[in-house]
């Protein structure tokens, strides 16, 4: 998923049908029943091959991974709206593509129309993968997990590592505070953005390792002195065998 500043009136979506137990809304759910339709529609004018080609994100994996090029066949971009942007990164690193994206409208144009690269698109969440074990060689987070659910962030996170080859890279773009932080989200009453660095759950685990990081934002192409703007993209990679032996 892209990110967009437009603004449009609450969605009008059964709340009844998106309530988790304890009150609150569900998010993936929101966002497969409706909501990421909405945010399609909203920002279908920036979905441009033009454009992603030209963004901060592309431009940083693909220059940082084209040393790997040869050992990049499989793609797995999570939050990939009409895959756009998977179908640059796959045309760059000559690799093939898939992409699972919640608003079935996006799945459904990204199919349709004609592509440069060999990409497949499905309807869904990231936290239910229809993909086998050790499939990709990379996965990227595309600037998704700021609206994924609370109740099911690990077990997405999880999913993402499970389908991931040992040897593969982990790319991940979201917000990047510097201190978690939650926000309204501005277009479905209930919904919230949660900012943090979602990179740290899986360098923590001493599992992956951090190649690099490249900060910008929404205004800059470059790092934003306002925290609540700030927006990196996280390159990992996934350890083969990350324990030494010893004796």
């Amino acid at each position: 998923m892209l990110w967009g500043c437009s603004k449009a009136p609450f969605a009008t979506a059964a709340l009844s049908d998106l309530i988790k137990e304890g009150g609150a809304v569900n998010q993936n759910r929101t966002f497969k029943n409706g909501e990421g339709d909405a945010w399609y529609r909203r920002n279908q004018g920036h979905l441009v091959n033009s454009e992603i080609a030209a963004s901060n994100d592309v431009i940083y994996i693909c220059s940082s991974l084209m040393p790997f090029k040869e050992s990049l066949n499989s793609i797995l971009e999570i939050g990939c709206s009409n895959g756009v942007k998977l179908e640059e990164i796959c045309s760059k690193l000559s690799a093939k593509g898939n992409g699972i994206e919640p608003s079935e409208q996006a799945v459904a144009d990204g199919n349709r129309r004609p592509k440069n690269s060999d990409i497949t698109l499905v309807q869904g969440t990231g936290d239910r993968l229809p993909f086998a074990d050790q499939s990709f060689d990379l996965v990227y987070f595309a600037f998704c997990l700021y609206l994924f659910d609370r109740s099911s962030l690990l077990q997405s996170l999880a999913e993402a590592d499970r389908v991931l080859k040992p040897g593969g890279f982990m790319a991940i773009t979201d917000f990047d505070p510097g201190s978690p932080r939650k926000r309204s989200y501005s277009h479905f009453s209930g919904l919230y953005s949660y900012k943090q660095d979602y990179a740290s759950f899986y360098t923590q685990s001493s599992l992956y390792y951090l190649i690099g990081k490249h900060s910008f934002s929404h205004r800059l192409n470059f790092f934003d002195k306002i925290a609540d703007e700030r927006v990196s993209t996280q390159l990992l990679y996934k350890e083969a065998d990350p324990f030494l032996t010893q004796g």
